[in-house]
């Protein structure tokens, strides 16, 4: 047996089950995803699509998603970022709507190779992009129109400095802090100015 196993390859939306009866047989892995994760406004399928959002507008979706990594995305000048969603809606029934938050903590991080876990609790990606789903109305709620959503994109550094004072960080807050929203058409660039950014302290360090 293998102890690591096989990096896991795009699949063709086709692609039919085998091995059953034609009830099975004759279906598609898209006929399973469709029965699996069409409701996108539930909070984990939200979640994951806010992944591939931000790994498409950011040029790096050619890379399948491994949940159980210690960031979420890697962006091709080695940076890691780390995505995060809120909304005003939930799938379920609300007497009113949510208060946006994410909660962003360290955590022990896992190496799938290894199968180890580190001891110390860490803040483990250099970029946070929280992602807002900002429909207020189920009726015209829509997911997939990126004109319902709005970032903010955070280095570590800010993270670590919200953290000692806060578990959470809520919507309010983050403009309360003047922390401005991008857009989908401004997201790329922010990650890379604030890659620059993250760059230039880095080097003055080591100087």
């Amino acid at each position: 047996m293998k102890r690591i196993p096989r990096k896991p390859s795009r699949l063709d939306p086709l692609t039919r089950f085998s091995g059953g009866p034609d009830c099975v047989n004759t279906r598609t892995i898209s006929d399973f995803w469709q029965w699996a994760y069409s409701d996108i406004m539930q909070n984990v399928e939200r979640g994951v699509l806010a992944e591939y959002i931000v790994a498409t507008l950011l040029g790096v979706d050619n890379e399948l998603r491994i949940p159980w990594l210690a960031y979420d995305l890697k962006l091709p000048n080695g940076k890691t970022v780390e995505v995060k969603t809120m909304s005003l809606l939930q799938a379920w029934y609300q007497k009113e709507l949510s208060n946006p938050r994410v909660v962003i903590k360290p955590t022990r991080k896992w190496d799938p190779k290894t199968n180890i876990i580190e001891g110390t609790p860490k803040l483990h990606s250099d970029l946070y992009v929280i992602c807002f789903f900002k429909a207020d109305n189920h009726d015209t709620a829509d997911p997939l129109n990126l004109a319902q959503w709005e970032f903010y994109v955070l280095p570590k550094k800010r993270i670590k400095s919200f953290w000692k004072e806060k578990k959470s960080i809520s919507l309010e807050f983050l403009r309360e802090q003047s922390i401005k929203s991008t857009t989908p058409f401004e997201l790329r660039d922010e990650v890379m100015e604030l890659c620059k950014s993250t760059s230039r302290v880095l080097a003055s360090r080591c100087a």
